[in-house]
């Protein structure tokens, strides 16, 4: 189990080598550019590192000139300790610009522990420890949580003369968000982006931008109202949307890359101008659906020697996007009151990222993501295969782990209900070309290669997808809020009406078996389990045939997934 810290201590300094793909940088996408696009600056501030020495007040000073420079917005959450002690409170009372804001983040450390009357856990030495039974709220009991919430927000509106409008964690719970919002009026939440066994917790398979959580799993959105804690859960960090699912890979360099890729200055891809680029273009101009979002900047336990390179770049590409008008630059209690004032419920998203953020050509990598409240979908482009990475669906019924109980674990997994988990179902490969897991198109048994440009188009809550795939062919794909289509052409003629075609089209799900959730395929439906949890595909149009490594789908008139589960 790694931390950020021991990722970063590994990874290097190397920069980024160039490179450049014929067919990745001739894809092609439009959106109506309805949607709401906003990016929220948030530095948050602990008082300790007592892991090693180091300036806790250089990154906040320095991150201030910055964004003043450039006269953008930002948000600045301090950790009860940072709040109550040291030069921080007084220091951005003083120099915070008017449209900044002060919020805070929702980490335990010794201070607030024992101000709010609880055991303190933590290890000898450490006055803030990371690992989730000490620094999360799961980490307590219902009883615990409730004490430390009004603690913190008792003495956050002492000094700042208000409740905070914006909290912030790596990790957080429905008991203690619906508690924080229901009393005190919070207006928007922030966790970490999905990750994998960093920091003592994996996260895997909550939506990528913005949503409602569930009043039983912050994770998960709520798919009826009534189940929902009205207040916005975003998602931090700035993911790469392409390359996340790997827990590392080379660049161009030769280099491997075994470190976060997100937007953070202190990783490799935070410096790169080409993944600044690149990821800002997407977040201003491919389609995102109804809501896109991007959080920046970075906590002040990242020494400014790590941040020096990035961060100024950052912010100033920010100011340049910013003056073009498409995006929304503000604070993020003001992407909190967006939200709530257009949505009742979790809108739909996507994020599509086809230029390879790391510059590879060999082969050349790019996503496509659908998100709605009742699924998430990816389909992954690497080279010319087009395959699905992972299917995710989501319940109101389905419980985050330790919502009621305080675990003691420092290795906490927090999983949503996966149809297809293209990272943890991989089964053994011959080399990196080939994916260990995915649901692949296939026709009479032979897997369609990509031939020409996808083109991805935006259609109210719905994301259509064409590929032009071998001899001719073209998939026509459209995610829908509840389900996904898929229907086989050529020159716009549906399949089924085709003479001398070459054997049924079909959509192939490949994995290990023995670490699959699958449980039984019906004709009419797939059938799965997680932690004592049923949940379903069904197969509204096509026909269902279990395989010796997981399942198909052969095309009917059409081929047509359900996903959505019963509210």
């Amino acid at each position: 189990m790694l931390s950020r810290r021991d990722v970063l201590k590994a990874a290097g300094q190397t920069a980024l080598a160039a490179g450049v793909s014929p067919l990745m940088t001739t894809i092609q996408s439009s959106g109506d550019k309805g949607g709401i696009r906003c990016i929220n600056v948030v530095n948050f501030i602990r008082e300790i590192e007592p892991r090693f020495k180091m300036d806790m007040m250089l990154p906040i000073t320095s991150q201030m000139e910055i964004i003043l420079k450039h006269k953008l917005p930002a948000t600045w959450l301090l950790q009860f300790d940072a709040l109550v002690s040291g030069p921080f409170v007084p220091y951005l009372k003083e120099h915070m610009a008017k449209d900044h804001e002060v919020g805070f983040w929702f980490e335990m450390n010794e201070k607030h522990v024992k101000a709010a009357g609880v055991e303190w856990r933590g290890r000898p030495g450490y006055e803030w420890d990371h690992l989730p039974p000490v620094a999360f709220t799961i980490g307590y009991t219902h009883d615990e949580r409730i004490k430390l919430a009004d603690t913190a927000m008792t003495q956050f509106k002492e000094i700042w003369g208000h409740y905070p409008k914006s909290i912030a964690s790596w990790n957080l719970d429905s008991f203690t968000m619906g508690h924080l919002s229901e009393k005190y009026g919070v207006d928007a939440y922030a966790v970490c982006r999905d990750q994998i066994a960093t920091d003592g917790f994996t996260i895997w398979g909550s939506p990528i931008a913005g949503y409602y959580p569930s009043k039983v799993n912050c994770w998960s959105p709520a798919l009826d109202a009534k189940n929902q804690i009205n207040t916005p859960m975003l998602r931090m960090l700035g993911q790469d949307p392409v390359y996340y699912y790997e827990r590392s890979f080379k660049i161009p360099s030769g280099r491997t890359i075994s470190e976060p890729d997100t937007m953070e200055p202190a990783w490799t891809s935070g410096r790169s101008l080409h993944f600044i680029r690149e990821f800002l273009r997407m977040i201003e101009s491919e389609p995102t659906l109804q809501f896109g979002y991007c959080q920046m900047g970075q906590e002040n336990t990242f020494p400014w020697d790590q941040q020096k390179e990035g961060y100024p770049i950052q912010m100033e590409a920010l100011a340049a996007l910013r003056k073009a008008g498409k995006v929304h630059v503000e604070t993020m209690g003001e992407t909190g009151r967006r939200f709530k004032k257009a949505f009742k419920t979790t809108p739909t998203q996507a994020q599509v990222q086809l230029v390879d953020p790391f510059e590879n050509t060999n082969p050349a990598q790019g996503s496509i993501w659908y998100q709605s409240r009742f699924y998430r979908a990816n389909l992954h482009i690497k080279g010319d295969l087009a395959y699905f990475r992972d299917l995710t669906v989501y319940s109101d019924k389905y419980a985050q782990p330790f919502l009621d109980k305080a675990t003691r674990l420092n290795d906490v997994d927090q999983k949503m209900p996966p149809v297809l988990d293209g990272y943890h179902w991989r089964g053994k490969t011959l080399d990196d070309s080939e994916p260990g897991a995915g649901g692949f198109f296939e026709l009479g048994g032979q897997r369609l290669k990509l031939t020409g440009k996808p083109v991805i188009e935006e259609e109210a809550k719905s994301l259509w997808v064409r590929l032009p795939v071998s001899n001719d062919h073209t998939i026509l794909i459209r995610f829908d809020e509840k389900q996904v289509s898929f229907t086989l052409a050529v020159n716009q003629v549906p399949f089924d009406n085709l003479g001398g075609n070459k054997g049924p089209f079909a959509l192939a799900f490949v994995w290990d078996p023995e670490k699959a959730n699958l449980i039984d395929i019906q004709p009419k439906r797939a059938h799965f389990r997680s932690r004592e949890f049923d949940y379903f595909v069904d197969v509204v149009s096509g026909l269902a045939m279990k395989t010796n490594q997981g399942w198909s789908v052969l095309q009917d008139k059409d081929l047509v997934l359900r996903l959505a589960q019963p509210s």
